[in-house]
């Protein structure tokens, strides 16, 4: 009976040093970020706009390294982002498709002194086929430019949501002056 509770009392120590020194490491890594101008939603714009089936996305950083960009056509990428710098962090997502292949994007990124904006560049590699390791490597390089998406209040409509839906979702058009004579 004495050994079963020594043998017990060392195991709730050691399982009680490692959720706290597992607490610690996760809180480092999430304080490291936590602070840094990258994080928070982006509409991210791609050049050369051609290369790409979609220039526009958005990307969201979050505090704790994780990356996720939402893309045209409903192409979602998931991922993770680190510091290099004050102002500027590498961050690399990989978009799925419907078969095998993939794309991993990397890019390197700096946030503009009032936090508005950023630059960077990025590359693309395509992965075809996963099983045999079948990648063209990496393309680019491209440029990227962004703005930081912010909360913003309504403002004042132009027109109501039923004669936005009564014209097609598009504004009606102005009519054309016909002259006199």
């Amino acid at each position: 009976m004495r050994r079963s509770s020594v043998v017990l009392l060392l195991a709730l120590v050691v399982l009680g040093s490692v959720a706290v020194a597992g607490g610690r490491f996760v809180a480092a890594q999430g304080a490291g970020q936590a602070g840094h101008p990258a994080v928070g939603s982006w509409m991210i714009h791609r050049t050369p706009e051609a290369a790409v089936a979609w220039p526009n996305e958005l990307l969201m950083l979050n505090a704790d390294g994780t990356a996720v960009e939402y893309g045209a056509y409903q192409t979602t990428g998931m991922g993770a982002w680190a510091p290099t710098g004050d102002r500027t962090a590498n961050v690399s997502f990989t978009l799925t498709s419907d078969g095998p292949a993939y794309i991993i994007i990397r890019a390197s990124i700096e946030i503009a002194p009032d936090g508005k904006t950023l630059t960077g560049s990025y590359t693309a590699e395509p992965v075809f086929d996963p099983a045999h390791n079948g990648t063209a490597g990496q393309i680019g390089p491209g440029g990227i430019t962004g703005e930081r998406l912010v909360a913003q209040a309504p403002g004042t409509p132009t027109m109501s949501f039923d004669q936005f839906l009564s014209v097609g979702g598009t504004p009606a058009a102005t009519p054309v002056a016909t002259p006199t004579s």
